[in-house]
This record gives C-alpha cells, sequence and structure tokens, in this order.
C-alpha cells in the first residue's frame, strides 16, 4: 500500500489517472441518466428544479475536468509520451506524482460539494449572480477547481519539459520524428498554461466577492457582469482545444500503427495542430453574441471562428487518406476510429453553422447549441477514448481483448449515440431551450426518444467492460496454468532425472 501511495513510475501514473477517469466518467453518466429520466416524459418530476440545475452543473464538471482530460492527457499521456520520445520516465517524476493526487483530491472535493446543501445550480460556466447565492457548496466546487488546474499545470510543466528534455535532438528530428501525439500533448500543455490561471483569476475573483466585499462583477457597485463572461471564455473555449488535441493525436498514431504507414501530409497535420491551438485562443467571443457586440466585433469573431475549420478540416481529410489508401482490414479501433470521423465532422458542421452570429443569436441557449458540442466532444472524445483502450490495452496490461464483443460495442454505441443526440438539433430548431425543469407535450416525442437511446449506450459500456474483464479473466488463469503446469513437468523432469541417475 505505500508503494502504491508513493508510486512515481510514469505508467503506473496513467494507469491511475484512467482510473480516476473512468470514476468521474461514471458519476457524470450517472448523473446524465438521471437528466434524461426527468426529462422523458413532461411534468414527470422525479426531482426538484433546484437539484435538477445543480445535476446539469456537476454533469458538465465531471466529464470535462475528471474524465475526458485525466484519461486523454494525464492518463494516455503519461503511459505513451516517455515511450513515444524515448526517455526511461517523465522528467520530474515526484511532480507528476503530485498532479495524481491533486487530481484526486480534486475529484473528492467536487463529490463532497455535490452532496452539500442542494448543490451548485448554476450551470458547469457558473455564471454571475448565479454563482454569487449563499450556498457553502459553490465555495468547496472553487476550491475543488483550483486543486485540479494546480493538478493540470504541474502536468503540463512536466510534459512540456520531458518532450524538450532530449537536447541531442536537432530541430529537424523534433518535426520530422516526434510523434504526432507528442506534439499534441505539447500544444495542450500550453493551452493550459495559457488559459487556467485566467479561469483561477476568474473564480478568485467570485470568492472575493462572495466573501470580502469586493465589487468585480456587482453592476450596482460599479462591476461588470460581462467581466466574467470575457475571462471565462477566454478559458472555455480554450478549453475546447484541450479535450480534443490529445484525441487528434491518438487518432493520428492509432491510424499509422494499424496501415503501418506515416499518416497522410504529416507536415500539414503538424501545422494545423499548432493553428488550431493558436486560434482557439483568439475566438472566445463566439460564446457572446448574444451580449450585444458592434459589428465589427461580431464579423471579427465570426470570420476567426470560421477560419478554424481549414486546419480542422486538412487533419479531417488527412485521417481519411490515410484510412482509404493504406488500410486493408478493419479491426475494432478502426470501426470506432471511422466513428470519430463521422461524428466530429457533423459537429464541425454545425459549429460552422453556430460561427455565424446572426444564426448563433437565433439559436442560442438551446438544444441546437447541446447537440453540437455534444456530437465535438461527448462523441468525438469518447470514441478517441475507446479506440485507445482498445489499441493500447495489450501494451499496458499484456491481456488482449475479445474482438467480437469489441465491434457488438461499437455498433451499439454508435447507434444510440446518434439517435440521441441527433434529434436535439431539431429540438433547438423548434425552440426548446437548454436547462429546462419541464416542457410542453409537443416536444415529448423527441425527449421521449432521446431518453429510450441511452439504454443502448449503457448496453454498449456493459459490453466494454465486459470484455476486457473477459480478457483478463482468460489471459490471467491461462498463464496461471501454464504456470503451474510448467513448474510440475520440469519438477517431474527434475526427479526423473534424479532417480534415473541414482539407478546408474
Amino acid at each position: 500500500m505505500l508503494a502504491f501511495f508513493l508510486i512515481t513510475n510514469h505508467m503506473g501514473i496513467g494507469i491511475l489517472y484512467i482510473i480516476i477517469g473512468l470514476l468521474g466518467g461514471s458519476f457524470g453518466f450517472g448523473l446524465s441518466i438521471i437528466i434524461r429520466l426527468e426529462l422523458s416524459l413532461p411534468g414527470f418530476n422525479i426531482i426538484s428544479s433546484l437539484n435538477y440545475n445543480s445535476i446539469i452543473t456537476f454533469h458538465g464538471l465531471f466529464m470535462i475536468f475528471f474524465m475526458i482530460m485525466p484519461i486523454l492527457i494525464g492518463g494516455f499521456g503519461n503511459c505513451l509520451i516517455p515511450l513515444l520520445i524515448g526517455l526511461n520516465d517523465m522528467i520530474f517524476p515526484r511532480l507528476n506524482a503530485a498532479s495524481l493526487w491533486f487530481s484526486f483530491y480534486s475529484l473528492i472535493l467536487i463529490i463532497l460539494s455535490l452532496l452539500i446543501d442542494s448543490g451548485v445550480n448554476s450551470g458547469w460556466t457558473f455564471y454571475v449572480p448565479l454563482s454569487t447565492m449563499n450556498y457553502s457548496s459553490i465555495d468547496l466546487l472553487f476550491f475543488s477547481l483550483h486543486v485540479a488546474g494546480l493538478s493540470s499545470l504541474l502536468g503540463s510543466i512536466n510534459f512540456i519539459s520531458s518532450i524538450l528534455s532530449v537536447h541531442s535532438l536537432s530541430l529537424f528530428y523534433y518535426l520530422s520524428f516526434i510523434e504526432l501525439f507528442s506534439w499534441s500533448i505539447f500544444f495542450t500543455s500550453f493551452l493550459l498554461i495559457i488559459s487556467l490561471p485566467v479561469l483561477a483569476a476568474c473564480i478568485t475573483m467570485i470568492i472575493s466577492d462572495r466573501h470580502f466585499n469586493s465589487s468585480f462583477f456587482d453592476p450596482l457597485r460599479g462591476g461588470d457582469l460581462l467581466l466574467f463572461q470575457h475571462l471565462f471564455w477566454f478559458f472555455g473555449h480554450p478549453e475546447v482545444y484541450i479535450l480534443i488535441l490529445p484525441a487528434f493525436g491518438l487518432i493520428s498514431n492509432i491510424l499509422s500503427k494499424f496501415t503501418q504507414f506515416i499518416i497522410f501530409g504529416r507536415d500539414s497535420m503538424f501545422i494545423a495542430l499548432f493553428l488550431i491551438g493558436l486560434l482557439g485562443c483568439i475566438v472566445w467571443g463566439h460564446h457572446m453574441f448574444i451580449v450585444g457586440f458592434d459589428l465589427d466585433t461580431r464579423v471579427y469573431f465570426t470570420t476567426a471562428t470560421s477560419i478554424i475549420a481549414i486546419p480542422t478540416g486538412i487533419k479531417l481529410l488527412n485521417w481519411i487518406c490515410t484510412l482509404w489508401s493504406n488500410c486493408l482490414f478493419l479491426i475494432t479501433p478502426l470501426f470506432f476510429i471511422i466513428g470519430f470521423l463521422l461524428s466530429f465532422s457533423f459537429g464541425g458542421l454545425t459549429g460552422l453553422i453556430l460561427s455565424n452570429n446572426i444564426i448563433d443569436i437565433i439559436l442560442h441557449d438551446s438544444y441546437f447549441v447541446v447537440g453540437h458540442f455534444h456530437y465535438v466532444l461527448s462523441l468525438g472524445a469518447v470514441y478517441s477514448i475507446f479506440a485507445s483502450f482498445y489499441t493500447y490495452y495489450i501494451f499496458i496490461s499484456l491481456f488482449s481483448f475479445n474482438e467480437f464483443l469489441g465491434r457488438l460495442s461499437f455498433i451499439s454505441f454508435f447507434i444510440s449515440s446518434n439517435l440521441l443526440f441527433f434529434p436535439m438539433h431539431s429540438l433547438g430548431i423548434l425552440g426548446f431551450p437548454r436547462r429546462v425543469f419541464d416542457y410542453s407535450i409537443i416536444f415529448f416525442r423527441f425527449n421521449w426518444f432521446n431518453s429510450f437511446s441511452i439504454i443502448g449506450i449503457l448496453l454498449s459500456l456493459f459490453l466494454f467492460f465486459f470484455s476486457f474483464f473477459l480478457s483478463f479473466y482468460n489471459s490471467f488463469f491461462c498463464y496461471l496454468f501454464d504456470y503451474t503446469f510448467s513448474c510440475s513437468f520440469s519438477r517431474l523432469l527434475f526427479l526423473f532425472t534424479l532417480f534415473f541417475n541414482r539407478q546408474l
């Protein structure tokens, strides 16, 4: 147990990060089931409105900060980065361990904030004045986010230092031969270092308004409500690319592995990673078209947001070309990559629609926006997590998985997730708002259909975990049987040889 708590090995830390991510994802997915049960029927109020808003808040926070980030960045980043750049371990192993345990403590704190009072009902964006309400759970949530941010900053410093620590390599070697996943983690770490201090300052200003009589966001005393939105979305939009850039890198590495070819247009993929990270920091205002920007500002944010589609489209085309020209057979990870390409392409198209400020003002805070970012994150990032599990599980655990169950899991997840999220766009066009507790009977069919589809996602998750349990069970007992048999056979051979020598 002492060795477990003092672990500094990059592979062990990566596995613990993945376990933390699975635990946080379990909480977030359980909350989403409650949301779909509440919205399955109009007037079917199984929880109060305050608890419903609190569940909405924590569902987003668990999925973003405590599932996708720990698994993609902390988990697969720690497991693969030292192997890809030729190091025995991360350059600062103890700093790596500190980052892991800060992440674990922040998960415990956010679970406690969910249970105290009635939770936090301000939404995962915690806009003021909702986040200045007199609830102690809000302070605990902000403390949890501070600890999680500290964990991410320590991990980012470690990743950047480790990738740049190979001093003997030339710049040409860095650009030409380091894997795209390493570069994606490198750019993601820079985005974290740029954006996380802004989030920390933002929530610290809220704490100061709540407890120390300041007035950063109080308009009655000279504060500015829009200042909070600017600060939050300056973090919030790079956060979207913090979540998806590691997925891009994993998809590129998995395609290179199974096609046995360098990714098509590798140099353009590197440039696209850089441009996506750069442009992601200057388009935060497209979340705020409804606040009354002047015409020039709206044109700027519309144009800058549309330009991001160019490097993203380059990456999609390169992946499709790699898959089309070099893939000889399809196995489970490649099925999930195809699902990623389809889902992310559709999410990108709806993002282009929302980048137009006029359309965004019409669809703002509707279920069209919910469908859009779930296609990009809930499907894009989760498909990459599934594909990475099926690809790298054998390297981490030395056990193989059941191919048939993996394909069944993909089919169930692909069909049910599209049946769940695609109707949300129709709901948004019809005017169904986000974060509603009850609704009119005219929206019943879409919401019931959405809620029913979550059964397929539960089935796919069951098949996913069952396939890995079965592989572990079979591999472990086969290994145990082989080891026992080989030991028994060698002992019998030794006794027979000893007896034969005595006879001679």
